[in-house]
């Protein structure tokens, strides 16, 4: 706390007399002025400093103005009408659609703007997979199969594969075995294992047996497992056009030289025929 002489008023830092003015031994406190506290209504007052020539408003005391270059800025209060803000915020809110001046790009978060477009290029690719321009496994239909898939040369797929039980059965019994009988579920996983080759043959894709596929058609046949075979036989090479009796023979004895069918524990088959595009025929048949 500042001293000061009683006599002449000078002030001091310490209370040390005499007085290096006038002399005087007798200091006292000085008293320092305080400003009058304001009252509430004062304090809650908002003022800014307000350009004479454009009206401009500056927080503080900053001349020139920013705006005009008024070297001359003039304080004042800041009046609001609270009651009128309300009302224009909420006329200005009711009027407003979401697309007069922001769209929503404007408004997004750029990483969800990036995940949106991930998730619309996805659903566009499945559609296109769904509607077979671009193959997806599992999701795309199947393509055609290459070829033929019920007759050839005027042969008849139908009976070929008929004739080709019988002529496997004639072979069974006449070394002592019971006669398989044709299944139409082991015909259907046949035709869909044919199938898988053929395209595997003769198209760009890499087709595949699936497993869940052929026991869906299988049903509850074939529960203790199942003996599938697949080989070809080409027509091209034949020296004349036999008729299903004759190429059904042709075709049990082709596998036969390499395998057997003479199995006891086998009761059903089931046989389908595809030919390719180049005359070749596909035969598999599924036992069990």
């Amino acid at each position: 706390m500042k001293w000061r002489c009683e006599h002449c008023g000078k002030p001091h830092e310490r209370n040390d007399p005499p007085c290096g003015n006038c002399g005087h031994s007798e200091f006292e406190k000085a008293v320092v002025p305080m400003a009058p506290e304001a009252d509430d209504e004062e304090a809650a007052k908002t003022y800014a400093w307000i350009c004479t020539e454009c009206g401009n408003d500056h927080p503080k005391h900053t001349p020139p103005c920013d705006r005009c270059g008024n070297a001359k800025l003039e304080r004042r209060e800041l009046r609001y009408d609270e009651d009128e803000i309300v009302e224009e915020m909420l006329e200005d809110s009711s009027d407003r659609t979401p697309s007069a001046d922001v769209s929503y790009l404007d408004v997004l978060d750029a990483k969800l703007v990036v995940l949106f477009l991930g998730v619309a290029a996805l659903v566009a690719y499945l559609a296109l997979g769904v509607l077979g321009i671009v193959q997806i496994p599992g999701i795309s239909p199947a393509s055609p199969v290459p070829g033929n898939a019920t007759a050839t040369d005027g042969l008849v797929f139908a009976d070929v594969e008929s004739a080709y039980v019988e002529e496997l059965n004639a072979r069974r019994s006449a070394d002592g075995f019971a006669n398989l009988t044709a299944d139409e579920n082991l015909a259907s996983a046949a035709t869909y294992i044919n199938q898988q080759v053929v395209r595997a043959q003769y198209t760009d894709e890499r087709p595949t047996v699936d497993e869940s596929e052929v026991g869906s058609r299988l049903g509850d046949d074939c529960a203790g497992g199942y003996a599938p075979a697949t080989y070809s036989y080409d027509l091209n090479r034949a020296s004349d056009t036999p008729t299903e009796r004759e190429l059904a023979r042709r075709l049990v004895a082709s596998y036969d030289q390499t395998s057997s069918f003479e199995d006891a524990s086998e009761e059903s088959i089931g046989v389908d025929l595809h030919a390719g595009p180049d005359g070749v025929l596909y035969v598999t048949r599924i036992v069990c």
